[in-house]
């Protein structure tokens, strides 16, 4: 999974970065079955999507707290 860089995330609309934010929920959702069943291998994937929940979840407490 590629990082996403804070420029990308930036320029995203409010509604982007929600979608987003549901996208990586689920996709870490369905990693971490596979990784219960013995699907998986690289745990990199995990790490990489947790981070990137981070990401977009720390830009939008930086805006929630700048409107305020």
């Amino acid at each position: 999974m590629k990082a996403l860089k804070t420029e990308e995330l930036q320029a995203l609309s409010v509604e982007e970065l929600a979608v987003r934010e549901k996208e990586l929920r689920e996709s870490l959702f369905k990693i971490r079955m596979r990784l219960a069943t013995g699907q998986m291998s690289k745990m990199a994937d995990i790490t990489a999507t947790k981070r990137n929940l981070a990401r977009i979840l720390t830009e939008q407490n930086r805006r929630q707290k700048a409107a305020q």
